[in-house]
């Protein structure tokens, strides 16, 4: 199976060949080190996205400004000259610019040095995204990145790779912050991190730099890497994104900065790496892949150069920038009593499951539900409903003005889980939580998937 899968992206790549295939308390003076290494050395919306997600998505300029680390490797790695076949591969130069922030590689090099020294020992790898993650524009699971990284580790490092695909279509950093201590393993030795659906603004950068932390934090130091793909146009909320890269001193890979000079300079189209606005195609994934495993290589080549020794993550010690604002979230449910206290169930007396999501609360004739839940922060998963029959709700914390969410899709491309921001304070404490439908009676139905609490 692992020559299968490692045949398949060969085929995919097979006109260009892997180039150089390659935080803590003074993480800022290491950001601005390894910015430069990153410039001057580096080999360096889902089609289930709503309208106004695929348009949040497109709020990054898709020309780099001129000071920026993207403008500084585009200059290093200057688009093909001319027209390009994109199923070949990707060029030396995209995987260049692919690589925009190197980082400390010290967590990576020690992972493959284990692998070297041990090549039957088992080797973790957790891919935490969403639809892109998840598989979707790949005809089939050995095409998808994922895999074609799985299936590189297992005929290059180690037979036992243990891969764990954690995307979930439709859901973002947010979303995956609170999820993060269910869905990747304790065990995890590398984590990569994909989130299309993420904007480029503050909630995002919060959500991401909690989120990095958590995993930078856990027993197995693993090393943690974030892949920024693109929507059709250009959209990625890599600014955000990047900010935590640099702050924590980690791997970023820009599938975003390998791709869409190329399109802007008419060397190939997005149709060439896509079917839809969002997710790759067959070659698409098979270039995001060629993009991480560029720096694989790097690693491996250097390996016995390259520092393996690993700091461990203090979170104490090490500064957030956004105050950690998700520290210790989590997902509440009718499964988990201890945080989520029900009240009064009224109407909302169905348990719901949906996708990956057990334990929620669904209405099917309106009316309310009261909830008391001890937390800083508050949001709500639910489900965005295509059948028309799906209400608008008031989720009301306490006195404060009520939250309106609504359920109703119709005529969208399916159900999905969405996820919405409720209540913020400084302190956590115990609150009274309603809600109640708006609705009328022609609209009796709502889900509440899980409470998402920090």
């Amino acid at each position: 199976m692992k020559k299968t899968l490692a045949l398949l992206l060969a085929l995919s790549v097979c006109a260009t060949a892997f180039v150089g295939c390659g935080g803590n308390a003074d993480s800022s003076a290491k950001a601005e080190n390894s910015a430069a290494n990153s410039a001057e050395s580096s080999a360096e919306a889902p089609a289930e996205s709503t309208p106004e997600e695929a348009e949040s998505t497109a709020e990054t300029a898709e020309t780099p400004a001129d000071d920026s680390l993207s403008a500084q490797l585009l200059a290093q790695y200057p688009v093909n000259d001319g027209a390009y076949d994109f199923t070949k591969g990707a060029t030396e130069n995209m995987l260049g610019r692919s690589l925009l922030y190197r980082g400390d590689t010290s967590r990576l090099a020690a992972k493959l040095q284990r692998a070297v020294d041990d090549p039957k020992a088992i080797t973790n790898i957790c891919y935490l995204g969403d639809s892109i993650t998840a598989g979707s524009g790949a005809t089939g699971s050995a095409k998808q990145y994922t895999n074609l990284i799985n299936a590189w580790w297992e005929e290059n490092m180690g037979y036992y790779v243990l891969g764990t695909n954690a995307g979930i279509g439709a859901t973002d950093s947010y979303c995956a912050v609170h999820r993060a201590s269910r869905d990747v393993p304790e065990e995890s030795d590398i984590i990569f991190i994909e989130f299309i659906n993420d904007q480029d603004n503050e909630l995002y950068q919060s959500t991401m730099d909690s989120l990095v932390r958590q995993c930078l934090a856990m027993e197995t130091q693993p090393a943690v890497i974030i892949i920024e793909p693109s929507t059709e146009g250009g959209g990625s909320p890599q600014n955000a994104h990047l900010k935590v890269a640099q702050t924590y001193d980690i791997p970023f890979i820009s599938y975003h900065d390998a791709i869409i000079p190329e399109i802007d300079a008419g060397n190939f189209q997005w149709k060439d790496t896509s079917n839809d606005n969002v997710h790759p195609n067959d070659a698409g994934h098979a270039v995001m892949a060629q993009c991480v495993l560029n720096l694989f290589e790097q690693v491996k080549e250097n390996l016995e150069n390259e520092n393996k020794e690993v700091t461990p993550f203090d979170p104490a010690a090490v500064e957030s920038p956004t105050g950690d604002k998700f520290a210790g979230a989590s997902l509440g449910s009718m499964d988990t009593p201890e945080t989520v206290e029900v009240v009064d169930a009224g109407t909302f007396t169905k348990r719901i499951q949906f996708a990956n999501f057990n334990g929620g609360w669904g209405s099917e004739s309106g009316g309310s539900a009261t909830f008391k839940i001890n937390c800083k922060n508050l949001g709500m998963l639910y489900l965005k409903n295509i059948k028309g029959d799906f209400g608008q709700v008031a989720v009301k914390v306490d006195d404060n003005e009520p939250v309106i969410i609504d359920g109703d899709f119709p005529g969208g491309w399916g159900n999905y889980a969405k996820a919405d921001e409720i209540f913020s304070s400084d302190e956590a404490a115990e609150h009274t939580v309603t809600v109640e439908f708006i609705s009328g009676d022609d609209k009796p139905n709502f889900q509440i998937l899980n409470w998402l609490i920090s």
